[in-house]
């Protein structure tokens, strides 16, 4: 736990690291309690007062912003936590969206090391993930053939609780920005009261060369889509704040890329969000694999919107508000 001494520490390290311009003493001083005020009444956190850029902003336009509170407001207005170990555990996503998934996995809790040899044999590379890992992290990908003891390997991943997936084989459109990575599309639903399905934001997420993940918090791009659309509207960001008209390593263009099957997506994904009705709000990570049929990877019941505010340079919560 901090004392107030390194949480001073922290914010100045913060606030020189994340703020473009040099800044005296005052200016320092008067952005401090401009974020104290912020963090006391309306719940905002330091990165997203620096990230939204409030510090160059009126009150106005920061009330405009889905910050830390207001996506917490979001969660317990409309997902019941009873119901969150669905959408936070990859294995029981898996159980419960087997219909909207096209690979193969193994849960290592429950099959037996005879189903894990085969498994192996049946796939030249695979994927291991934790179960609750989040943000790409927890991922390792797996060369069959280089495998020298797969009964070690069997116990060590059951002691884990591993998910083992088959890689996704995604469609050429996608693949042209990055074949190191599933580059994906996350899409955010919204059930209102009259249990209708909305999609009400879009990112086009591509991952780098060498990376297997395409995760904006994992050195991936992020570009926001328009959902009426299925067009990618703004330029590509990521976490360093360069901007992307073209993928900066294969200069595959991002602006105005048109996801493939776009319509197909958004009603299968809308059928989804339906699956489980305690639910509400879902950022749905997709896939279009390489014959076009639209393949759920996972769904995150605590979705922030931080890339979709920032691709877009606006604040979202006029857009979810409605929905509630």
């Amino acid at each position: 736990m901090e004392n107030i001494f390194q949480k001073i520490k922290r914010f100045n390290e913060t606030i020189n690291s994340e703020i473009e311009y040099k800044l005296n003493p005052f200016e320092k001083l008067y952005i401090f309690f401009d974020f104290v005020i912020e963090r006391v009444f309306h719940k905002t956190m330091l990165l997203d007062y620096t990230q939204y850029k409030f510090y160059d902003k009126k009150n106005r336009e920061r009330r405009k912003y889905v910050v830390f509170g207001r996506l917490i407001e979001i969660m317990e207005i409309c997902n019941d936590n009873s119901y969150r170990h669905i959408f936070d555990d990859k294995i029981e996503f898996n159980k419960k969206f087997q219909n909207y998934i096209y690979r193969t996995w193994i849960d290592l809790r429950e099959i037996k090391f005879d189903e894990f040899n085969n498994f192996i044999d049946s796939n030249d590379e695979f994927f291991i993930k934790d179960p609750l890992g989040m943000f790409g992290t927890g991922i390792k990908k797996i060369q069959s053939n280089e495998i020298q003891d797969r009964k070690k390997l069997y116990n060590e991943l059951k002691e884990r609780n591993a998910l083992c997936e088959e890689p996704i084989s995604q469609c050429n459109e996608m693949a042209k920005f990055n074949k190191s990575t599933v580059n994906t599309i996350r899409v955010v639903t919204m059930v209102d009261r009259n249990n209708t399905p909305y999609v009400i934001g879009g990112l086009l997420r591509l991952g780098r060369t060498g990376k297997f993940a395409d995760n904006y918090h994992h050195n991936g791009i992020a570009a926001y889509i328009n959902p009426e659309l299925g067009i990618v509207s703004t330029m590509g960001v990521d976490k360093n704040k360069k901007k992307h008209v073209l993928h900066p390593d294969t200069s595959e263009k991002i602006v105005g890329f048109e996801v493939p099957n776009w319509e197909e997506l958004v009603k299968v994904i809308k059928k989804a969000a339906l699956e489980v009705p305690q639910m509400r709000y879902i950022g749905w990570d997709v896939a279009i694999t390489s014959d076009y049929k639209v393949e759920l990877i996972e769904g995150n019941s605590g979705a922030d919107p931080d890339a979709e505010q920032i691709t877009t340079q606006e604040g979202r919560w006029n857009y979810y508000k409605k929905y509630f």
